[in-house]
């Protein structure tokens, strides 16, 4: 099978993540793979460091004017700019697939919802993803919902040493956070204040965007002392190593990678109730949900967590479970294969003009 995967994104973000280990994948297992990206993105060059054959994505290309033939299937990652000349041109000779990772606005999705006529199957990434495309009027017989893959053997070592931390005090929450405005932060660090009035041994870390401001904030608590700030990082494995509770205190909908690599992780999380973080976490199993905005819920979560040693262990390992059955890079692979067969053998099933 000859497969094209097309993302469009200028950074090295969950998008660009599936486009590059999904084409890898593909490839390791006998098909003709290669990614679609733009010249001077972090995936074109990941794309040279895992041997994946990538084309540049030219400015030409994004009105249709590139070579589309030979592809069995062109898979579009998170684009939801995609024009109509463009798709057509490439419906022509290939079987089309959008996938849809980030939870955008409404208007976004009516968008992908007109090129219906082009397109043989819509994928979510999460549940309310796929819910969002048949509110915007996409036929729910178009639409699947396949879970972003992740790379599982860079976790298992913080996974295996996850009974021992366990046992280990004081415990270190922490967060990883791209948030310029800072409102996830601050929510930490609120919840962090309500922890440690309660557990005052007890450490946190903030890894991420590298702003001074975080400090001050912290200072404004009177928590400074007891907060790590690590800014950006590049090896999040051995972050993940170091912490036992994940609290994701973010106030929008959307996916999350850092929440999927801290399950993977085996650290247990504490995650908000909002389309998208909270749809691949069953409470009081792999994680708990609780309210979004809330220092106060969060801090009851965490408090809860390091009181009891052993409930940690159990969603740790069913935090792993989860993510190594349902969304490591072979498992997504062969869901998406399946998806591709499937698409190539219905002849004639697209929606026609």
């Amino acid at each position: 099978m000859k497969i094209l995967n097309v993302c469009d994104s200028p950074v090295w973000d969950m998008v660009a993540y599936q486009a590059l280990h999904t084409a890898a994948r593909f490839a390791k297992l006998g098909h003709t793979a290669a990614v679609l990206c733009l010249r001077n993105s972090p995936l074109f060059a990941e794309c040279a460091r895992l041997k994946v054959e990538a084309r540049p994505f030219s400015l030409g290309a994004k009105f249709g004017f590139y070579e589309t033939g030979g592809w069995d299937i062109a898979h579009f990652y998170n684009m939801p700019g995609l024009s109509p000349l463009f798709l057509k041109k490439a419906a022509a000779g290939s079987r089309i697939f959008v996938t849809q990772i980030k939870l955008g606005s409404a208007a976004n999705f009516e968008k992908l919802a007109q090129l219906q006529p082009y397109v043989d199957l819509y994928v979510g990434a999460c549940n309310s993803v796929q819910e969002e495309f048949v509110i915007a009027g996409i036929d729910p017989q178009r639409t699947f919902m396949v879970p972003p893959c992740l790379n599982i053997g860079r976790w298992e070592s913080a996974m295996l040493i996850r009974p021992a931390m366990f046992q280990k005090r004081p415990y270190k929450v922490g967060i990883i956070s791209m948030d310029p405005a800072l409102k996830e932060q601050e929510l930490f660090l609120m919840m962090a204040k309500e922890v440690l009035d309660v557990l005052p041994e007890t450490n946190f870390m903030i890894v991420g965007v590298k702003d001074p401001r975080i400090r001050e904030l912290a200072r404004g608590l009177g928590i400074s002392h007891k907060v790590d700030i690590l800014w950006e990082r590049n090896d999040i494995p051995e972050v993940m190593a170091m912490m036992h509770i994940f609290a994701k205190t973010a106030g929008r909908p959307g996916l999350s990678l850092s929440l999927i690599e801290a399950q993977a992780s085996g650290v247990p999380c504490v995650v908000p109730r909002l389309k998208g973080l909270s749809d691949f976490t069953v409470n009081e199993r792999n994680g708990i949900i609780v309210e979004p905005g809330d220092p106060l819920a969060f801090a009851r979560a965490v408090i809860r967590l390091i009181s009891d040693p052993s409930v940690c262990h159990n969603m740790s390992n069913m935090a792993f479970g989860y993510v190594n059955n349902n969304m490591s890079v072979p498992v997504v692979a062969n869901i998406l294969l399946r998806s591709y067969e499937d698409v190539l053998q219905a002849k004639g099933s697209r929606i026609k003009d």
